[in-house]
């Protein structure tokens, strides 16, 4: 009895191998052929209701169809079998999955060090000391966590630990053997604005990788400030933004994980290093509940790094007024100001030339005091913008340039005037060197004002994110753009009722009636376009059936029984009940068509190249072949469909290539506003060109802002170079705009 239960149960798989059966690439196909052999009898009730009989030679044609369809359909299956087999992530381990994923990370983050010049000529020495021994649990409970915790791992490891607090100082690229040294292997950095956080765990992300093992946790860098700790889970929310930058892992995990996504199937198996940047930037009412949701989001020997404002995170973590948080089995560290003489150095080293390194004499005297000056450049984020405005480029002459020497000028009182005098002489100098003419400093700062002044006060978000452009559009403007969607709607479907005024069953009354629901149609498609907000780009789209379109398909084939039962009941002697009853069969043939089409176009995310770094063009773009490609899908057996269906009712061949069209056009919008997000960025771009408020060529100019070291790139999204940046031209005096 027992061998009988076991035979039976392996037999009788649970719902999850259910599942992962019906995502099966095969089956998935023998659904489409039965569809496809279908689809031919489903349009002969079509020509049984014009001829109100099928010859023999209509029948041997239907045949053909219904037979050949499937099998050009089983044909091109079997042709792509190797090339889906092959698709990144199929048939991978978690670990090789996290292999190619570092691969991507490694790239954008190589690609953005040397965007920020990290290197040229070498990293500004960033050092640091232990911080305040009250903001953290004291360091005897991270040993006991670490050897004692439930669920965490042997110790030995993990290599051996730092003696105490003190012995995590260090500078440059020291910060990952602290980070190994901590026995939890959480860390916090903190520092004051301008100190390199940011800068520091970028270099950390690289020497993760440099160091990681085959299969080991891949650092994965995410700015937390567009986090709502209220609403959403810091897993969820981490593994969305994964999906964001690498969309290939939106691809279904192994037939054995429980997992939908191999993102998900990432971080539950612990090959995600989480590196949070910029607590500080989540608002202050909610920066403790934050806090505490990251306690319960991190799992038993979880590694994990945050960086945040030290003066944000006291406040945070032992607030005056109530009860205090910690960030629970962490170290923290508090990165110093800059020495004085690595900034001579590095200035010097920079300058590249004695006429260049002569102009820097007047600052170099003064670093080391009290004056402005020497106070300003003590972040690395002053000596980037001081090196940027004053130091020449390559074909640049020195006399051409400012003269570091302003700096000193006693009209600057304190070192928020030099701050000012920096941050304000930035965007003029990278753009002075602007061969081609294509956008000038002045042209370029009003765009960037405006872009700043979306993302703190429309957003509220540092992530400049293409597909929540609309967002910029004024409410007026998207008024009128409804009112001007109403007005094409109603017009285009009066046009196609008055054009067939002539219909046994309803008359003008009827298509009149069909023509407005027609306007209604594409009156919301416009104004939608304008007003939607699509949650993320898509980079790709694959077909599979759903159980709404199922349930769809099912409920649309009853309505049609109802109908043809209504007319063979009714319709005797009664005309208007056999219009009413062939009304009804021609709405449940056109729902079958529609669920089936649904059932085969329902868009999900594509298995992309894994090992490809994330960029917004490229996302942009795939984004538009995703939409484009929906559409024409969606169009294409729309419009056939409804075009045959209005041609064998009577309207004539005029009034069925017009209502073709239209439906072809309307569902190609259909199919590309549902899927994509371009569409609403396109119309958003135009108005806001329109305005004068960002270029026409929108994309390139972001991606040269990038360049010249304004924006900084994290996944797909733009960031400015700091968050100061950004409030200072947020702020800006409109009279200058």
């Amino acid at each position: 009895m027992w061998q009988s239960a076991i035979v039976n149960s392996a037999k009788r798989p649970d719902r999850r191998h259910l599942r992962a059966a019906a995502r099966h690439p095969t089956r998935r196909d023998g659904v489409i052929a039965l569809a496809a052999f279908l689809l031919p009898w489903v349009a002969a009730l079509v020509l049984v209701r014009r001829h109100h009989h099928l010859d023999g030679e209509t029948v041997g044609i239907l045949v053909a169809v219904s037979l050949g369809l499937p099998t050009l359909w089983v044909a091109w299956a079997a042709y792509r079998g190797p090339r889906q087999g092959s698709t990144p992530g199929s048939g991978l381990s978690m670990a090789q999955v996290a292999d190619q994923l570092a691969v991507a990370v490694g790239a954008q983050w190589n690609a953005e060090a040397a965007v920020r010049r990290l290197n040229d000529p070498y990293p500004l020495p960033v050092s640091w000391t232990a911080a305040d021994p009250s903001l953290t649990d004291t360091w005897n409970s991270l040993g006991e966590l670490a050897t004692s915790g439930a669920g965490w791992p042997r110790p030995a490891e993990w290599g051996p630990w730092a003696a105490g607090p003190a012995a995590l100082a260090g500078e440059g690229s020291a910060l990952v053997d602290v980070l190994a040294r901590v026995p939890t292997r959480r860390l916090v950095v903190l520092g004051e604005p301008g100190a390199g956080k940011t800068m520091l765990v970028v270099r950390l992300v690289l020497d993760l990788l440099a160091r990681r093992a085959a299969g080991g946790p891949v650092p994965f860098l995410a700015s937390i400030a567009s986090w709502n700790p209220e609403a959403q889970d810091l897993r969820q929310w981490l593994a969305a933004q994964l999906l964001i930058d690498h969309a290939a892992l939106g691809s279904p995990a192994a037939e054995y994980r429980t997992e939908p996504t191999q993102a998900a199937a990432l971080f539950a198996s612990g090959l995600i290093l989480p590196i949070l940047d910029g607590l500080d930037e989540i608002p202050d009412e909610v920066r403790g509940p934050a806090i505490s949701r990251i306690n319960d989001a991190l799992q038993p020997g979880e590694q994990a790094v945050v960086t945040c404002r030290t003066q944000q995170y006291q406040d945070a973590v032992r607030p005056q007024e109530g009860a205090g948080v910690t960030l629970r089995g962490t170290a923290a560290v508090q990165l110093n100001q800059l020495d004085a003489n690595a900034v001579r150095r590095y200035l010097c080293d920079d300058a590249a030339g004695p006429v260049a390194k002569a102009r820097w004499e007047p600052v170099l005297d003064v670093l080391g005091t009290d004056a402005p000056a020497a106070q300003a450049l003590s972040t690395p984020l002053m000596v980037g913008l001081a090196r940027a405005i004053y130091n020449p480029r390559p074909g640049e002459l020195t006399g051409e340039l400012r003269d570091p020497a302003e700096l000193c000028s006693s009209a600057l009182e304190d070192r928020k005037a030099v701050e000012s005098l920096l941050f304000d002489g930035f965007i003029p100098a990278v753009y002075r060197d602007n061969p081609a003419g294509r956008w000038t400093a002045q042209d370029a700062e009003r765009w960037l004002v405006f872009l700043a002044r979306y993302l703190e006060r429309t957003i509220a978000s540092p992530d400049l994110a293409w597909w929540r452009l609309s967002r910029a559009i004024p409410r007026y403007i998207c008024t009128f753009g409804a009112a001007a969607g109403v007005i094409a709607g109603v017009t285009v479907g009066v046009a196609l009722a008055t054009g067939n005024a002539s219909r046994a069953w309803g008359g003008a009354a009827a298509l009149d009636a069909f023509g407005v629901v027609a306007g209604v149609v594409i009156a919301i498609l416009i104004t939608g376009a304008i007003v939607l907000r699509k949650p993320a780009p898509v980079r790709g789209i694959r077909w599979r059936p759903s159980r709404l379109n199922v349930r769809f398909g099912l409920g649309s084939i009853v309505v049609g029984g109802v109908g043809v039962v209504f007319g063979a009941v009714f319709g005797i002697g009664s005309k208007a009940a056999a219009d009413v009853a062939g009304v009804a069969v021609t709405a449940g043939a056109l729902g079958v068509l529609a669920a089936i089409a649904a059932t085969l176009f329902t868009p999900d995310v594509v298995p992309l190249d894994l090992s490809s770094a994330a960029s917004p063009p490229a996302a942009l773009a795939a984004d538009r072949r995703t939409g484009i490609d929906a559409g024409a899908r969606v169009a294409l057996a729309a419009g056939v469909v409804i075009g045959a269906i209005i041609d064998s009712d009577g309207y004539g061949a005029t009034a069925a290539t017009l209502s073709a069209i239209v439906s072809l056009a309307v569902a190609w919008a259909v199919g590309g506003f549902v899927v994509a997000a371009w569409p609403s960025y396109a119309i958003a771009r135009i108005c806001l060109a329109m305005r004068h408020r960002l270029p026409w060529p929108l994309v390139p100019f972001l991606a040269d802002a990038h360049q010249r070291g304004v924006l900084r790139q994290v996944g797909v999204v733009y960031q400015f170079r700091h968050i100061e940046l950004q409030h200072r031209l947020a702020n800006r005096d409109t009279s200058r705009d």
